[in-house]
């Protein structure tokens, strides 16, 4: 009995239909279709092939898809978004880098000592009476060479007669007398210059504010960056006019004559000259009467 079923429903499959379309009113015919079972499944299966198609064409090949597809990203999006990433990451690191030169020369400009990764001993016994220490005649011979170079690099003013910036025209910080002269052995690393009150103190050079701050030994300090690896120190300020990152030109104007800070002893301009990391006398480049 399932065999003459299984053939009637197959023979169902090609059984002929007219589907008539009226007119309500008249009962004109329209137009009519001659339909079967099996094309009425054919055409469906059609429609549902050319609409996965056409789907498909628009999730995978327009940018409807970002809008089809939830949490969907373009490789291309996220290539860029990965090369950002990384270039925010390496300018992280370089203005880390360019923050902690800049901490240390503020560091050592004001007599402190930079620290650069202290290394960590805190689980590491350290015992002082087991290191032995061999010291060759090269040894001896080479501290002694430094040492007589240490002796005078700071007493001779740091001999800068080859040096590009003896050629520099430096603008005076200040007018005023002098009150007190560079001396390197005594650790006065540069002169003092007294002048009438609210006088202004001046760039001697066109440079870049690298420190404007305030300081317990120096009060208002101005460290000013210039080319030839020369900076320039104003200390005991009462105001200061830059801020840290401002281009300056020789001549404007940067802070107040002041009697701040603890090393002051009244109203003047304490005023340094560094060139390579190494105090310069500034009477090389300024005239001031005693």
């Amino acid at each position: 009995m399932a065999a003459p079923e299984k053939r009637k429903i197959r023979e169902r499959l090609f059984d002929h239909y007219r589907l008539t379309i009226l007119n309500e009113d008249s009962y004109e015919e329209r137009f009519s279709f001659l339909l079967t079972p099996a094309r009425v499944l054919a055409g469906a299966l059609l429609l549902v092939i050319l609409g996965g198609v056409l789907i498909y064409v628009l999730v995978a090949l327009t940018p409807l898809k970002q809008y089809l597809v939830p949490d969907f990203t373009d490789y291309n999006y996220r290539e860029d978004a990965s090369y950002s990433r990384a270039m925010v990451d390496s300018l992280s690191e370089v203005i880390v880098t360019q923050n902690r030169y800049l901490d240390n020369v503020r560091l050592i400009l004001t007599g402190q000592v930079p620290l650069d990764d202290p290394l960590d001993t805190s689980g590491v016994a350290l015992d002082p009476g087991a290191l032995e220490f061999a010291l060759t005649s090269e040894d001896s011979t080479l501290r002694a060479q430094i040492a007589e170079q240490d002796r005078y690099s700071l007493i001779d003013d740091h001999d800068i007669a080859d040096n590009s910036a003896t050629r520099l025209h430096l603008f005076k910080p200040l007018e005023g007398t002098l009150s007190g002269k560079f001396d390197a052995e005594t650790g006065h690393y540069g002169i003092d210059i007294v002048a009438p009150s609210n006088e202004v103190v001046k760039c001697v050079l066109d440079g870049t504010v690298i420190l404007s701050t305030y300081t317990s030994d120096g009060g208002n300090v101005i460290q000013v960056q210039h080319r030839n690896n020369l900076i320039s120190v104003y200390k005991h300020n009462s105001v200061l006019f830059q801020e840290e990152g401002a281009r300056v030109k020789a001549g404007e104007s940067l802070a107040v004559i002041g009697n701040t800070g603890d090393h002051s002893d009244g109203p003047h301009l304490h005023f340094e000259l560094w060139l390579d990391g190494v105090p310069v006398n500034p009477l090389q480049y300024f005239v001031y009467e005693d």
